[in-house]
């Protein structure tokens, strides 16, 4: 299941922190208030859905094509959904829903399905009740043919996510030669916009923020394969108009000197 959480990053980390054991029965207005947000997003009514969200959220994802986007770069679909449980307190109320989901399995490469389980607040503000879901970044993209092949080594960019302050990429990385390479792609991987400005990776002990295989060096036999993310530090509001991406160093058994495999731009449209 490593892999669904890369594609739905959010649902690990909000079931986490949110789930709590029910308090209170969910009342008339809070329940139908998230009803209509999940059907919203269970029929792909993102302008309804992100009318539907709390102030700041809105502040965070910006526009309704963004909140949009993160279910588009993962191929998300809600196929039903049933309320579980609730609490509350003088700050609002928290919901936890159960979400029968399709989605598309990054390291597998075809669409999957799962259950899971899934926090929401809801608020009461000035103009009423409103909806709070966190943990998304506030865009997404899935990249068409952004890859590069150097020296037997195929990197495929899978997606790139824009959270605050820090921007998050999965790859797949693999041999295509005959002989076996080690990547360390902590060693002088850069991540660069469109004016050449460089982002460096985050290294840290949270397997949200640094894969630890990538970290600690990975030796990829011929026709082996690995997918992994890695994040970097950025402006709080990073929006480029384009990203580049060169993951370095690499080595091949044998060889007398590492190499670099730089990727093609990926263009950011808005």
């Amino acid at each position: 299941m490593k892999f669904v959480r890369l594609a739905l990053s959010f649902v690990a980390i909000a079931a986490a922190m949110w789930a709590a054991p029910a308090r209170a029965a969910l009342g008339t207005p809070q329940r139908a208030v998230l009803q209509q947000y999940l059907g919203a997003l269970e029929g792909g009514h993102f302008n309804t859905a992100f009318a539907l969200l709390a102030p700041d959220e809105q502040r965070y994802f910006g526009t309704a094509a963004n909140l949009a986007s993160v279910f588009v770069a993962d191929r998300v679909k809600i196929d039903g959904f049933t309320i579980v449980s609730s609490r509350s307190d003088k700050l609002g109320t928290v919901a936890l829903v159960s979400e029968r989901i399709e989605f598309f399995d990054l390291r597998r490469q075809s669409p999957g399905r799962a259950t899971v389980k899934v926090a929401y607040g809801i608020l009461r503000g000035p103009n009423g009740l409103s909806i709070k879901d966190p943990f998304h970044p506030w865009r997404a993209i899935a990249p068409d043919n952004v890859e590069a092949t150097v020296n037997g080594v195929r990197i495929v960019e899978r997606k790139v996510s824009f959270f605050t302050g820090r921007v998050e990429l999965v790859a797949t990385f693999e041999n295509v030669g005959d002989a076996t390479v080690t990547l360390l792609p902590y060693g002088r991987t850069v991540l660069r916009d469109q004016s050449g400005k460089p982002y460096p990776p985050i290294a840290s002990r949270l397997p949200g923020l640094t894969d630890k295989t990538l970290y600690t060096g990975l030796r990829l036999a011929p026709q082996a394969e690995y997918t992994g993310l890695m994040t970097f530090l950025t402006p709080n509001r990073f929006d480029p108009k384009s990203l580049s991406l060169t993951i370095a160093p690499a080595l091949t058994d044998g060889a007398d000197a590492p190499f670099e495999i730089p990727l093609p731009p990926l263009a950011l449209g808005h």
